[in-house]
């Protein structure tokens, strides 16, 4: 396996060796900005080494192109302004033995001639540039060479630049010389291929994706990991040559292994809302999970060493790259281990989930303490999910007499609507967690379902009745009424006979049934908790407002085409809590007797004792 990372001083050199590289005609000029350029010295400069070759900024990748007519001539056929760049810099640090015939500018010839006078010429057309008035000037004191182009202004531009920004800063050019020569690197791609220059060329530029966090992971660790596990390294062994390579091959083999887990879907889908670490608002290089799932363990990693998401974690660490290496392996097989584990799978995917400010660091750094066990990393999330489900902070709503009263409270004038409580979401979620998490016949809850996931909730006992929501498409709207308000027992809720009925405007019939529906809702648990599920959209909207037998079929259709339906709404829809005489009907005694089933779970899922409870009621 060749190297991956190149300084640039050996990219110009030990890389590149007799050959040439060549900018293509195809290229678009170079335009480097002052800001841009100005923000490469600041960064390069603040970049601590720590006296390491092996520590590095890198300016991300190259990709080269030999050409067909000539293998000694390299196209860049991406990365060019910043190899362009580098060759500006070198120039005016004084390095340019190392760039002698070792450059080709072909996007326009006299620009090409402004760069060979930069290496040939050295300081003295340095000098000319940088004691300019401006370009325009310039342009006239070399009025036969035809320098008055936009690509040649932005080189000129770089020049003063770096000129400038070193001065403002008062950075030491010495220093700044030896780091830039050794700790600033590229990644260079050589590309050996079927493929065409220019068809790679556009692939690589039409809407292309920038290198993104895991690539750069991935070379550091290949590139300096077997470098220190070989500590008695000889680059003229040929024997070490061939132990490096195999190290190398072995950990890409690793890492791909790695990256094979991470793009299971469901592993990815269930760490993301892990990684809560933000970009680094200085950061150019993108962490991209989409691209990427590997990405979520860098994350993961990060997060226990920083705020925020930089690579410099990664190349400009304390810890050795072995270390590093060996603590993302561990990570991994942690997070494989909870991933499988029924009960943190569970606990974990509620937190992350419903947890404001969940922080990874913290569980991480739980599950590793010396004085911890799995059974009370167990019961520490479970304390956990406790507070977020009884909310200790809000004093006048939480604890779990409170919120045991709003279940069971389904009676009466004051009744709890947690059809409109926030809150509802939260508590038919727990109820799958609670379920599934003790339960090994049951399929894990999938990874995107710890928070409703395209679901509507849903009224099991209809909340706004066929017979009612259809009566403009019905000839006999006041039967409809009749019929449904008998099997409620609520017939004096709507005291009208049918030709009074038949007598009023279609504007009054809407009022009046507005008025019915809101009457039903207050006199019924409609909106009890026992009485509502969470359901996937598209069953859901397919439901209308059908009785229960209509729902249930439904519902139970669906499971068995795949359609994933939530635990604790196909338990409801098939009443599997306990022995009924009727499958077929949804009644308020089943509602009433569904609120003391959540209560009851939660209390036993917490492990409440009845007496705590009524105390803490008192």
């Amino acid at each position: 396996m060749a190297e991956l990372i190149y300084s640039t001083k050996d990219v110009y050199t030990s890389y590149l060796r007799d050959r040439i590289f060549k900018i293509p005609e195809y290229q678009r000029g170079y335009k480097w900005s002052e800001k841009q350029i100005s923000q490469l010295i600041l960064d390069i400069n603040s970049f601590e080494t720590d006296d390491s070759d092996d520590l590095f900024y890198c300016l991300q990748n190259i990709t080269l192109y030999p050409s067909v007519g000539d293998k000694d001539i390299l196209h860049v056929v991406d990365g060019q302004q910043r190899l362009t760049t580098t060759y500006l810099l070198f120039c005016f640090l004084g390095f340019q033995d190392y760039l002698k015939d070792k450059f080709i500018y072909a996007v326009r010839e006299s620009s090409n001639v402004f760069m060979q006078k930069i290496q040939n010429e050295s300081q003295v057309f340095i000098d000319s540039i940088l004691h300019s008035e401006n370009f325009d000037s310039f342009c006239s004191d070399f009025e036969n060479l035809d320098f008055d182009h936009q690509d040649i202004f932005y080189m000129y531009s770089a020049i003063r630049t770096f000129k400038n920004t070193i001065d403002e800063y008062q950075i030491n050019l010495e220093r700044f010389r030896e780091k830039f020569v050794n700790n600033v690197k590229f990644i260079v791609n050589e590309i050996h291929s079927n493929i065409k220059e220019q068809e790679l060329f556009m692939n690589l530029n039409t809407g292309k994706v920038p290198l993104d966090g895991a690539d750069l992971v991935r070379a550091i660790i290949i590139t300096r990991v077997a470098r220190e596990e070989m500590v008695s390294f000889k680059q003229d062994s040929i024997k070490d040559i061939v132990r490096m390579n195999e190290k190398r091959t072995r950990i890409g083999w690793e890492l791909d292994q790695l990256n094979q887990w991470w793009s299971t879907k469901d592993v990815s889908n269930y760490y993301k809302p892990f990684a809560k670490l933000v970009l680094d608002s200085q950061e150019t290089i993108e962490f991209n999970e989409e691209i990427n799932p590997i990405n979520i363990l860098y994350k993961l990693w990060a997060s226990t060493k920083a705020d925020v998401l930089k690579l410099k974690l990664f190349e400009n660490s304390s810890i050795s790259s072995l270390t590093l290496y060996k603590e993302l392996i561990t990570l991994h097989r942690t997070l494989v281990d909870w991933f499988n584990d029924r009960a943190i799978y569970h606990y974990l995917g509620y937190l992350a989930n419903n947890q404001r400010n969940f922080s990874f660091k913290k569980y991480y750094e739980l599950w590793n303490d010396s004085e911890n066990n799995r059974d009370n990393f167990k019961l520490h999330l479970k304390k956990d999910i406790e507070k977020i489900v009884f909310r200790s902070e809000h004093k006048n709503e939480s604890g779990f007499a409170y919120w045991s009263e709003q279940i069971l409270n389904f009676e009466g004038e004051n009744k709890t609507n947690w059809y409109e409580s926030d809150r509802l979401e939260e508590f038919l979620v727990l109820l799958d967690v609670i379920e599934i998490s003790s339960n090994d016949n049951y399929r894990f809850l999938s990874p995107t379902h710890f928070k409703k996931h395209k679901e509507d909730k849903e009224h099991i006992y209809p909340c706004t009745p066929r017979n009612i929501k259809e009566l403009d498409n019905s000839s006999n709207d006041y039967g409809f009424i009749d019929a449904y308000l008998t099997k409620l027992d609520k017939k004096e809720l709507f005291p009208f006979t049918d030709k009074e009925w038949k007598r009023k405007s279609d504007l009054e019939k809407e009022e009046i049934l507005k008025d019915l529906e809101n009457k039903i809702h207050q006199s019924t648990p409609i909106n009890a908790i026992g009485n509502l599920v969470l359901l996937h959209y598209s069953i859901n909207r397919g439901f209308g407002n059908d009785y229960y037998i209509d729902k249930r079929a439904s519902v139970i259709n669906n499971v068995q085409n795949g359609e994933y339906v939530r635990q604790h709404t196909l338990n409801v829809f098939v009443k599997g809590r306990k022995e009924v005489i009727n499958l077929n009907e949804w009644t308020f005694k089943d509602i009433e007797n569904n609120c003391k089933s959540i209560e009851e779970s939660i209390k036993v899922f917490f492990e409440i004792k009845r007496e705590e409870n009524e105390e803490s009621a008192a």
